[in-house]
């Protein structure tokens, strides 16, 4: 008996059995892909416009009002040219302020954001109408609204300090109808303070709604990718599970009948015939074509199942946020799955779990940031926290299937792509930079 009827006597062959196999180890790593949760972090509202600003300067023709009263009153020339110097340093101030809050390029920031520039702006806008409406005219007591207004269009809305900022021009605004003894009634306050109040808060509750609408666009990009992986899963699963046991049993089959075949040809009493050994030749091919389709299947499931960036940061943010670490994940990072070099966005995937296990696990690090941005022809992940720097990292065993960052750096090469780790405590960075392009 020769070599083929001698292993299937054995019985199933080791790919046989691995191919038969293949259902129940498919369902059992089919777990690590739950859906995890979905991550808002910094969503982005609407399109950048040179002129968005002008949205909110426009509500300053009201201030035309009290300024014509001015030009008609029997002022002297230098107290309407005083009137006319307040008047033009708080439009100028309040259309920097919406300019500083409405973005001219790039992607609209975070509505909750504030830049840094609008509490000073909102200091001198308030110095100019309490300095007006006290001392100079009265009429112009309407600043406080756009004082009102300005605080809730640029004030941060984290830990309510735009709230704050509006609840305090409406103190302000009490402070100067008090000192003025031409604003001094309830009627007065009254005018001034439900249009303080009103601005105020309908221009926050327009920014909270706006922040709804950015959550509600990121949440369905991160659905539409999360359901694409879920879809490649699902087929590779089934493909896996259906094709591998049918060719499993093909090549047990094939076996079989070679064993058949090679009897019946040693049994034959005018000895081997040439079509027993045609027909014996034929069946070892199917096993061959059986054996190497299985194999082909395998690689082609273990594409499906490739590394994402969606994936890893909502795994990220459920484990962060087990560890009790916050983590701030710009959109652009889930969103670019799918967006370039599949290899290459692979490689980015597990620098990403590495650098955030390395956070939960060595860095006592209370925050991490992740961003990707795309330089030149390469996309750069950056993963930064707050914890320890590069000594507690180096030497750590990961998920990558390698020995820390030296595992890293080997997936980043495979593809030419390069890694960079270091910083001080507080400030420690993890940078995978690979071509957008596959090498």
């Amino acid at each position: 008996m020769d070599v083929w009827s001698e292993r299937s006597a054995e019985g199933p062959s080791t790919a046989a059995e691995e191919g038969m196999a293949g259902a129940a180890e498919t369902a059992g790593r089919s777990s690590v892909f739950e859906e995890p949760p979905l991550l808002m972090a910094a969503p982005r509202v609407g399109q950048p416009g040179r002129f968005k600003w002008l949205f909110a300067a426009v509500w300053l023709f009201y201030l035309v009002d009290p300024v014509t009263k001015a030009v008609h009153s029997d002022h002297s020339s230098a107290f309407k040219l005083l009137v006319y110097s307040l008047v033009a340093v708080f439009v100028v101030l309040y259309g920097w302020l919406a300019f500083s809050v409405y973005p001219r390029s790039g992607p609209i920031g975070a509505v909750s954001d504030s830049p840094p520039v609008v509490l000073p702006i909102l200091v001198a806008m308030a110095v100019v109408a309490f300095v007006t409406s006290v001392a100079v005219y009265p009429e112009l007591a309407g600043m406080w609204v756009y004082v009102g207004a300005g605080a809730g269009l640029g004030l941060s809305m984290e830990d309510k300090t735009a709230y704050r900022g509006v609840m305090a021009a409406l103190a302000l605004m009490t402070v100067c109808v008090l000192s003025s003894g031409a604003l001094r009634s309830i009627s007065t306050w009254l005018i001034l303070a439900f249009p303080i109040f009103f601005a105020g808060m309908s221009t926050l509750g327009i920014r909270q709604m706006a922040l709804l609408i950015g959550q509600l666009r990121e949440a369905r990009t991160q659905v539409a990718h999360l359901a694409t992986n879920e879809e490649r899963l699902r087929l590779a699963r089934d493909l896996h599970d259906l094709t591998g046991h049918s060719l499993a049993t093909i090549t047990l089959k094939a076996e079989l009948a070679q064993r058949m075949l090679a009897k019946a040809r040693d049994a034959a009493p005018e000895g081997p015939t040439p079509r027993l050994d045609a027909a014996l030749k034929e069946v070892q091919e199917i096993e061959q074509v059986s054996r190497q389709t299985l194999t082909d299947i395998r690689q082609a499931v273990s594409g499906y199942r490739r590394a994402t960036l969606a994936v890893e940061v909502a795994s990220a943010h459920a484990a962060l946020d087990a560890a009790g670490i916050k983590l701030d994940a710009a959109p652009e990072v889930a969103a670019a799955t799918g967006e370039f070099d599949p290899q290459s966005e692979a490689a980015l995937a597990w620098s990403l779990r590495e650098a955030v296990t390395n956070a939960i696990r060595h860095s006592g690090a209370a925050r991490v940031e992740i961003t990707l941005l795309p330089i030149g022809e390469e996309m750069v992940l950056t993963v930064r926290n707050d914890g320890y720097g590069l000594a507690a990292t180096v030497g750590g065993t990961d998920e990558c299937g390698g020995h820390g960052l030296t595992g890293l750096r080997e997936r980043l090469d495979a593809v030419g792509g390069r890694l960079s780790v270091g910083g001080n405590d507080g400030d420690f960075r993890l940078v995978a930079a690979v071509p957008v392009v596959g090498s």
